[in-house]
Order: structure tokens, then C-alpha cells, then sequence
């Protein structure tokens, strides 16, 4: 229908409310919300809007470029309600802000056009928006136009949701209640809502429920969600009492708890040790008609656990699965851990068999990967097991997660054998669970496996990378095996890979401790040739390797050299060069060493005190009680 004339817009804008199509002069069809009075009579002495100029106003502001010269013409006869239905059907909250500016030159704004610019503005993802929102309160406080309550409900809205946000948002808010005083407005249910969640983003409690009981006596009340916002605040602010009283007035105005509302209760009476209460709304929730969901599951798992309660524990894990609400990882690490408190692991098949249907190869994983953190490698290997029984195809994580288990547990054979037949499973074995392997036998020197390992995994396959072959330098140096620690050494260097600091580190170490300080010290010299800056550990080891040797000018040297290149000695550093004095009887640069030890800002541990003490008594003897230094693994501190 093609509309032509005001009167005929104006009754059937009358006669039916809401969104009106019109078509304008060039053909284009376009929607605009109409907010008018029901009836006849409620019109009387008020001018309707116009939708022919709405839509006319509307063509201009979605055009690129806008005509402003056109909209100028328009707003010289648009009235405040009319510009407050052009700003409702604006999509753009710029474009609306721009409009609002421009429209401000035109005529002077109500309250209503005011309302609706900062509705805009308050729900807009703008980074300026409450710049924008102040400077237009600024405005609307200069012009004086008196607001209404929506003014601040909005505004109250705006800025309680912002109070994260710094102590401006709540000047802001403040201010927001002075403006009831000076306009002589009353609170509404609205205002008390956004007002008490405010105060609870402030994590002022006391200050909500001051509001709360004000509301309740002027015949308030707050809606579910509201009641449930109040609620956990209380609780979470341990506001027990308060709690309940909020939840008691909550059934009194009819409002129905839901299964969130029970959740937090049962969370904080769970949390002040009362488990049958909370079992009693739990109760209660399900006779309500409520159907608990995962988190108030859970929450209930997690009161009956705390209490030891485990029959009651896996009865209502069996009511879970019967309502057909899936465990989460969650949900299991409750059951394993009161299960692994108790010494009940054994009552784990139960509750694998209860949820078989949801025993997929993640929770499997999870399940191994959890009891081998606990130290039940053994229940962990078992419900592997299981699992490797019922699947045709294994889980990457599960494997990985057994794998960890068994080289923590000391279970380096079953590893090796589990490595062997992943295959079986689909499960293709990569360097890192080949390198997992590789350090636990290293660390338990099992260098038969090492060494067989190793030439499976030259001939199958996945190929080493540099941790590969630092764990079997480190592993071949620490048993003293020179020979394979220099072979491997030398098949990094020819291979893709390239040796690293670490790489000779480990084979300085080796050839120092066991007597060769000399092949040593060319290594040295070497990865400087390479471009390797070394490290702290480097020279530390270097250092000892010379002390040891009885080589004290060397150690000496090699100290000068380090600090010369920039390297920070450590304590540990200091501790091995003044042993290296201590054993020499080079008394003087000793106590000189030690002065400069403290000027670097170094604090002394009890083996430099020893070494001290040594000096003191001015005894260099050899026997000593042996420590390990922290880097090697040699002696650094013989004492008396």
C-alpha cells in the first residue's frame, strides 16, 4: 500500500502499533518501529509521528554519503518523538550519535530522545561510549531537562556493569543516585536490581543487602536471576546467615528457586561441613520438578567426597548416568581422589562399569594420566589395560600419559614393552616418547636398554633430535662410559641436528670427571670456534675439571677468562675455585676471593662456610666427608 497523506499516515499508525512498512519515493521499502497510544483518546493534545517523514529521514542517514542539506530540510519539522523513532530504527550507533548531534542544533530535546540516545550508547561496544554518555548527561543537566526514572535506571545500568573498570564508574554511579534527590524521583524495582548488583561487583555485600531490605519493605522483589546474582555473592562472602534469609524471603514472593539457586546452596552448606543439609536440598530440588545439570552434580559430588561419604558418593554418580547427564573430567577427579584418600582404587571398576557409556579414550586418558600423578602407577597400568582391551584404536594421550607412569614408576621395562606395541593400536611413537624413555632409563642408568633402544630406533625410526642425543650424552657421562658418550657425541655432529651448548656441556663433563681434562679443554675451545658462548655451568664444570687435576693456574685463568667475557660466576662457581685455593694452600687469594664473592652481591651457603672454617684452622688435609655439587654431581666441598 502506497501512503500518501499525513492524516491517513497518522490513523493507520493509530490503528495498528508497531512496525510499519513504507514505501518511499524512489520505491524502497523500508520497516519503522511506531510506538503510539492505544486509542484515540490517548492522543489528545500530542502530535503523532509521522512515518512518511521517519522514512524520508530514514533514506537520508543510510545513504553513503548522507545529504546533509536534504536532512536539514527534514529536521527543520521533525518533532522530539519523531527523531526518538528515527534513532530506535538506526543500526549504527554512531550513526545514531551523529544524528542526535545533528538533530541538537534543530530543536531542543525531551527526555525521551535523551532516554534513547543513552539506551543506544549504554548497550553499544563503543570504545568512547561512556565519554559519550557523560558529555550528553552534560547536556541534558545544561539545556534542563529535567530526566525520569529510566534515565537512571539506564544510567545506573551503564555504569554499575563498568565498576571493574575503575573508581570513575563509581564516582559515576554515585552521582547517578543524586540525580533521584534533584529530580525527585522514587526507586523502582528496576533501579534496586541494578543498583544491588552494582554494589555486589564492588564486592560490598553489606551495602547490597542495606538496598535488599529497603526494596523488601517498599513491596519489592527481585526475579530469579537477580535472587541467584545475590545469592552467590552472599555465599562467596561466607554471609551464611544472610544467605538463608535471602532464600527463605525468595519462597515467600513465590519466587521458585531453580537448580542453579539450589546449587549454591548446597555449595554453601557443603562448605560449612553440614552434608546431609545439603543432601536435603538436593532432595528438595528434585521434588521441585528441577532438573539438576553437570555443575549442581557435581557440586553434590564434591559435599559427599569432602565428608568421605563414598557409598552415598557413587549411588548418586549411578543417578547422574540414570539422567542421562555426562561426567566430565571433573566429575572423576572427585570420585579418584576421595577414592585414592580412602584406600578404596579397587571401587574404581565400579564406577568405570557405571558409566561405561561414557567411558570413551579422553576420560580413559585422563583417568591414567590422574592416578599415575597420585603414585597408582599400578591401578593406573590396570585400567590401561582395560582400556587397550575394549578399543580397537588407542588414544594418543592416554598412551603418552601411561608412558609418563610407568618411567615415573621406576616400571622402565613395561615402558619399553608399551613403546614396542603401540603400533597395535594405530598409535604411531614420535621422538618425544622415545626421549621419555630414553631419560627415565638414564636416570635409573639402565645403559643396556639405552644402547638397545637407541639402534631400534637409528633402524625403525621416528629419527633423534638434539634432546635425544643430550639424554644419551648425559646418561653415557654419568655411567662413565667415555667411549659411547664421545661415539654419540660425534654422531650428533654429522647428523641434521648439530650439538648445542648443553650437548657439550654434558661431554666436558664426562671427559673432565673421568681424567682426560686435557681432550676436555680442547672441547672447550672448540664450541667457542663454533660460535657458542659458554655458559655459566661451561666454565663451572671446566673450573673443576682443572682443580681436580691439581691444575690451579689453569682454574684460575679460566675464572679471569670468564669474568673478562661477561659471564656471572654463581656460588657455585665461587665454592669450587675456593677449594681448588683451600686444597692448594693458597690462603691469601682465598680470603681475596671470598671479599670478592660478597661484592658481587653473592650470599654464602654452607660449603663456603666450610671451606672458611677450613682456612681459619689452616688445614688442607685430604680426608673429607663428601658433597656433590649441584652442576656435576662431583665433590666440591671436602670437609674435615
Amino acid at each position: 500500500m502506497r501512503l500518501r497523506r499525513s492524516l491517513l499516515y497518522r490513523s493507520y499508525a493509530t490503528k495498528y502499533r508497531g512496525r510499519v512498512v513504507v514505501e518511499s519515493e524512489n520505491g524502497r521499502k523500508v520497516a519503522v518501529e511506531i510506538e503510539t497510544p492505544k486509542s484515540h483518546s490517548d492522543v489528545r493534545g500530542y502530535t503523532l509521528p509521522r512515518p512518511n517523514i521517519i522514512c524520508k529521514a530514514l533514506n537520508v542517514l543510510n545513504s553513503k554519503p548522507i545529504n546533509f542539506q536534504l536532512l536539514h530540510s527534514l529536521t527543520l519539522t521533525l518533532t522530539p518523538s519523531e527523531a526518538s523513532q528515527i534513532l530506535k530504527s538506526l543500526k549504527s550507533p554512531t550513526l545514531a550519535l551523529q544524528f542526535f548531534q545533528f538533530c541538537s542544533s534543530k530543536f531542543r530535546h525531551d527526555v525521551f530522545t535523551y532516554n534513547r540516545i543513552l539506551h543506544i550508547l549504554s548497550k553499544s561496544s563503543l570504545v568512547n561510549r561512556r565519554d559519550n554518555v557523560l558529555k550528553i548527561v552534560h547536556d541534558m543537566e545544561r539545556s534542563g531537562t529535567r530526566g525520569n526514572i529510566s534515565t537512571v535506571n539506564i544510567l545506573i545500568g551503564l555504569f554499575g556493569n563498568e565498576l571493574e573498570d575503575g573508581k570513575d564508574n563509581l564516582a559515576e554511579l554515585e552521582r547517578c543516585l543524586g540525580f533521584l534527590n534533584k529530580w525527585e524521583l522514587n526507586l523502582n524495582n528496576y533501579t534496586y536490581k541494578c543498583l544491588i548488583q552494582a554494589y555486589l561487583r564492588l564486592n560490598d555485600s553489606c551495602k547490597a543487602m542495606k538496598l535488599y531490605k529497603e526494596m523488601r519493605r517498599r513491596a519489592y522483589k527481585l526475579d530469579i536471576f537477580a535472587y541467584n546474582v545475590f545469592l552467590d555473592a552472599l555465599v562467596k562472602d561466607e554471609k551464611v546467615e544472610q544467605a538463608y534469609m535471602v532464600f527463605k524471603d525468595m519462597k515467600k514472593e513465590h519466587c521458585e528457586p531453580d537448580e542453579y539457586t539450589y546449587t549454591i546452596m548446597i555449595r554453601m552448606t557443603g562448605k560449612t561441613g553440614k552434608p546431609d543439609e545439603a543432601l536435603s536440598l538436593f532432595q528438595e530440588m528434585l521434588s521441585k520438578g528441577c532438573t539438576p545439570n553437570l555443575i549442581a552434580f557435581n557440586t553434590m559430588l564434591e559435599v559427599l567426597a569432602k565428608s568421605r561419604m563414598i557409598d552415598k558418593a557413587i549411588f548418586l554418580f549411578s543417578k547422574m548416568v540414570e539422567n542421562n547427564c555426562r561426567p566430565n573430567e571433573f566429575t572423576y577427579s572427585v570420585l579418584l581422589n576421595v577414592l585414592a584418600a580412602e584406600g578404596k582404587l579397587g571401587r574404581l571398576d565400579e564406577i568405570v562399569k557405571i558409566s561405561s557409556e561414557y567411558m570413551n579414550k579422553p576420560i580413559y586418558a585422563y583417568l591414567v594420566r590422574t592416578l599415575g600423578k597420585l603414585g597408582h602407577a599400578n591401578e593406573a597400568h590396570r585400567l590401561f589395560c582395560n582400556m587397550w582391551s575394549f578399543h580397537d584404536r588407542g588414544d594418543r594421550d592416554a598412551y603418552l600419559s601411561m608412558l609418563e607412569s610407568l618411567c615415573n614408576s621406576r616400571k622402565t621395562v613395561e615402558a619399553i614393552d608399551l613403546l614396542s606395541n603401540m603400533h597395535e593400536k594405530g598409535i604411531e611413537t614420535d621422538t618425544y616418547m622415545y626421549n621419555l624413555v630414553f631419560s627415565s632409563l638414564g636416570k635409573f642408568k639402565q645403559l643396556t636398554h639405552i644402547h638397545d633402544l637407541y639402534e631400534r630406533m637409528k633402524k625403525d625410526g621416528p629419527p633423534p633430535d638434539i634432546y635425544t642425543y643430550n639424554i644419551l650424552i648425559s646418561s653415557f657421562g654419568r655411567a662413565g662410559r667415555v667411549d659411547d658418550t664421545v661415539k654419540i657425541f660425534e654422531e650428533l655432529d654429522s647428523s641434521d641436528c648439530r650439538p648445542d651448548i648443553v650437548s657439550y656441556n654434558s661431554l666436558i663433563n664426562c671427559l673432565g670427571k673421568y681424567g682426560n681434562v686435557d681432550e676436555a679443554h680442547m672441547r672447550f675451545r672448540e664450541m667457542q670456534e663454533k660460535g657458542f658462548n659458554p655458559d655459566v655451568i661451561t666454565y663451572s664444570t671446566l673450573i673443576e675439571c682443572f682443580g681436580k687435576s691439581e691444575k690451579v693456574e689453569m682454574a684460575c685463568r679460566l675464572f679471569d677468562e670468564m669474568l673478562a667475557e661477561g659471564c656471572s660466576p654463581n656460588i657455585v662457581t665461587y665454592n669450587i675455585l675456593l677449594d681448588c685455593l683451600e686444597k692448594s694452600g693458597r690462603t691469601a687469594e682465598a680470603v681475596d676471593l671470598y671479599s670478592s664473592l660478597k661484592l658481587q652481591g653473592l650470599t654464602p651457603d654452607y660449603i663456603t662456610y666450610a671451606i672458611l672454617e677450613r682456612l681459619q684452622s689452616g688445614s688442607n688435609k685430604v680426608g673429607r666427608v663428601r658433597r656433590k655439587n649441584p652442576i656435576t654431581g662431583w665433590v666440591v666441598s671436602p670437609l674435615r
